[in-house]
């Protein structure tokens, strides 16, 4: 295996499914919205973000 493997925490986890099936519901700007209503760090708000991205196809990232 190649780079780091991080894992998403639940909240994240579930913020990232949400995000990718709500992706144009979704208030903007994200960070903020993320943290709020699922109660993360802004760290994990954008890992959540790239996960959505992955789940929606929109990159050739392995998970």
């Amino acid at each position: 295996m190649t780079g780091v493997d991080h894992e998403l925490s639940d909240k994240a986890d579930e913020a990232a499914v949400w995000l990718a099936v709500n992706w144009w519901k979704a208030e903007r700007p994200l960070v903020p919205f993320l943290r709020k209503r699922f109660g993360l760090t802004p760290h994990e708000a954008v890992v959540s973000m790239r996960e959505s991205a992955r789940i929606r196809g929109l990159t050739n990232e392995k998970p």
